[in-house]
């Protein structure tokens, strides 16, 4: 690991609020071999003068300034992914707050696949200075039979992947949901995922987060579950997930393609006892959740 090297992407907008936060975190990282590379969405604040002052800092802190503005989220990450080429790849959100060990357990996690790989570790969430003892990852998807279904990805800020991934992920489907939806995908059907059972961020939750708050507490979980009117398949993820099948066909084993296809008649199936049916015919579950997606079948339509 002591050779080792490691590029963490960051996009930006609007971010002065927490951005030094997030930025004194990776200073104090103890793996020194990382280079962080920023992309802002054309800020109106002072995020920009922000990221300037720590570049003067800090050499290993790189403004891609480009004038390419206007992307959105998931586009402005993609952005950076086509900008970079190395050995080790995270994905940093503008305003969390990283704990001092992550990058160096994240790369000595790593640096033990020679084939694609992605390994994630999780976080506890964070809210006006106070910390939660809830992790923010509780579903663990590993394979694409328990992934197909998750309408995300681990996110991305949680995720480290290697070159060898990028690599075979380049270039990327005409439809991306966030990139680490595609991440995730990716791993779990053209390498490996691993999940790393330690905290070493803190998620910090306020109205402007790009992908929502997270609910704190089983109750409120419970509630949302059956209450929210939200389909089994989210209508953006499910057209990724099409275009994912569609652009890695060729590198597609015939196991993972059947289960592709399961999936999109699962979504256009208008019988509930059908849907039942190809669940427990392929074995579908969510994440590391048995019963879940039994459950959402009987009470939700498929689709939006």
């Amino acid at each position: 690991m002591d050779n080792s090297s490691v590029d963490i992407l960051m996009a930006t907008y609007n971010g002065e609020a927490y951005l030094k936060d997030q930025l004194e975190s990776l200073l104090r990282q103890t793996f020194a071999h990382w280079k962080l590379t920023i992309h802002d969405d054309g800020s109106s604040d002072n995020t920009l003068a922000i990221i300037r002052d720590y570049q003067q800092r800090d050499n290993r802190i790189h403004l891609l300034d480009d004038g390419v503005s206007g992307l959105g989220s998931a586009k402005n990450y993609l952005h950076l992914m086509q900008h970079v080429d190395g050995e080790y790849y995270m994905f940093c959100d503008q305003d969390d707050i990283w704990l001092e060990n992550k990058v160096a357990r994240m790369v000595d996690a790593i640096s033990r696949y020679s084939k694609p790989a992605a390994v994630y570790t999780n976080a506890y969430l964070y809210k006006d200075a106070d910390i939660t003892p809830q992790k923010s990852t509780t579903i663990h998807p590993s394979t694409v039979r328990n992934t197909l279904f998750f309408n995300s990805g681990i996110q991305g800020c949680a995720v480290i992947i290697n070159h060898q991934l990028l690599e075979m992920l380049r270039p990327f489907p005409d439809h991306v949901a966030m990139h680490d939806h595609l991440i995730t995908m990716g791993a779990v059907s053209l390498g490996t995922m691993t999940y790393l059972d330690e905290v070493h961020m803190l998620y910090r939750q306020h109205r402007l987060n790009v992908t929502g708050n997270q609910l704190n507490g089983y109750l409120r979980k419970a509630k949302s579950f059956l209450c929210d009117g939200k389909p089994v398949i989210d209508r953006a993820h499910y057209e990724a997930n099409e275009s994912f099948y569609q652009r890695y066909y060729d590198l597609l084993d015939e196991s993972t393609k059947e289960l592709f296809r399961a999936y999109f008649r699962y979504a256009n199936s208008r019988s509930v006892s059908e849907r039942l049916f190809i669940l427990l015919k392929n074995r579908f579950v969510l994440g590391d959740k048995k019963g879940i997606l039994l459950f959402k079948t009987v009470l939700r339509k498929p689709i939006n």
